[in-house]
């Protein structure tokens, strides 16, 4: 694969740029598992908010260090060039989960709760799957694991359909039905899709040549 090219054996300026994009993935677990918490019964607070935005600004000063290093490293080392590229459009994704995570957030923020709901225990299992790849994912991208990061691929591939029929279901509800209920649940499988989405795309890095990153944003058909 290409990234095993660059594989050395001691931590250069390109494998601390590995790393932080694992911890940005990781900070990304963290702020999206304090939001659906709330989502689930803890419900908004002054507290919540600040280290859901606290986060996510880390996460964005994260993204930035690494475009700039990033930027340095290509100027000195110019046959690193196909790696560069790969970080620097990967680097968006491990971003864009801290984003989804605030949306999750803003749900809560406009009277959204999911405690004691009568589908409670389905609308969970889907949180606990998107927070279990996230974590994964960090992982197995800073060990730049191949085999695992294919096995996670497919397992989360499965999920986006799922989402999807979900997301489609709740627009299907007759409108006599508790439109709050259902747009909250549509909004809801929308923002785990596109966190499965981009955290499959950090790990498409892992398996796939440079031009064919981020495909996991698209429908199966278009890929």
């Amino acid at each position: 694969m290409v990234l095993e090219f660059f594989k050395g054996t001691s931590q250069t300026p390109i494998d601390e740029v590995r790393t932080t994009i694992a911890r940005m993935l990781e900070d990304g677990h963290d702020v999206f598992v304090t939001a659906s918490d709330a989502l689930f019964g803890g419900g908004k607070s002054k507290a919540t908010k600040r280290e859901v935005r606290a986060t996510d600004q880390e996460i964005n000063q994260m993204q930035a260090d690494v475009r700039r290093s990033l930027m340095i490293h290509s100027s000195v080392n110019p046959t690193d060039l196909p790696l560069v590229l790969q970080y620097a459009s990967i680097v968006k994704d491990a971003e864009r989960v801290g984003d989804y995570a605030k949306n999750l957030y803003d749900l809560v923020r406009y009277g959204a709760s999911f405690a004691d709901a009568p589908d409670e225990n389905e609308l969970a299992g889907y949180r606990d799957a998107v927070a279990n790849l996230i974590l994964e994912a960090a992982s197995v991208f800073d060990a730049m694991d191949t085999e695992r990061a294919q096995e996670l691929i497919n397992k989360a591939d499965g999920f986006l359909s799922d989402y999807d029929a979900h997301v489609k279901a709740q627009c299907q509800v007759p409108q006599e039905s508790n439109a709050q209920s259902a747009v909250s649940r549509a909004l809801y499988y929308r923002f785990l899709k596109r966190t499965t989405a981009h955290v499959m795309n950090v790990l498409t890095s892992l398996v796939q040549p440079l031009d064919r990153l981020d495909y996991y944003d698209e429908a199966p058909e278009d890929r």
